[in-house]
């Protein structure tokens, strides 16, 4: 095996293991989950955003979203009907995770280009048509903690303010690496 392939394997398992790790722990807090594999997730790439063409692992937290893991880190992603999207909650998601997007689902057009504020970004959304929206969390693969971080991340979205971490706090765990 040459050393390309060996460290592609070593983050494919990796990653695995993030997953799998990350499962148990959200079925050990008591929440419903259940691991997916999933084709045609967003990918970061130098020219924007793609679907990847390879199933990652995915675990889908039941009625707050998912936590999926690829070659490029962990993330987390909700996914929101344009016409429901609260731009108050996104707009502080953003503030307080420095990686954060906001894609068309259909589309994969990056709607924080310029870093608009959401309640912009929402309008040319559904001005485009986009049925729905992602609002992308992105971590390295090691974080510690990522149900901690996805909870509160959860409760944003949900229009709570975080009661756990404060803003500052929530950014010195996003450790980021794209």
């Amino acid at each position: 095996m040459d050393e390309l392939t060996r460290l592609v394997h070593k983050r494919l398992v990796l990653l695995h293991v993030q997953a799998s790790s990350c499962l148990e722990e959200i079925r050990a807090s008591g929440l419903s989950a259940h691991l997916m594999s999933v084709d045609g997730n967003p990918f970061p790439g130098a020219d924007g955003w793609t679907r990847a063409p390879y199933p990652m692992p995915v675990i889908d937290v039941k009625g707050k979203g998912s936590i999926g893991f690829d070659p490029a880190g962990a993330f987390f992603v909700f996914a929101v009907p344009t016409t429901e999207a609260q731009p108050a909650s996104i707009d502080a998601l953003s503030d307080c995770f420095e990686n954060t997007a906001l894609l068309g689902a259909v589309s994969l057009r990056d709607y924080q280009l310029g870093r608009n504020r959401a309640v912009q970004s929402v309008a040319a959304a559904a001005r485009d048509g986009e049925p729905a929206l992602l609002v992308i969390v992105r971590f390295g693969l090691e974080t510690e903690g990522l149900l901690r971080l996805f909870e509160q991340a959860a409760l944003i979205m949900a229009g709570q303010l975080p009661t756990l971490l404060s803003p500052p706090e929530l950014k010195r765990l996003d450790t980021s690496t794209t």
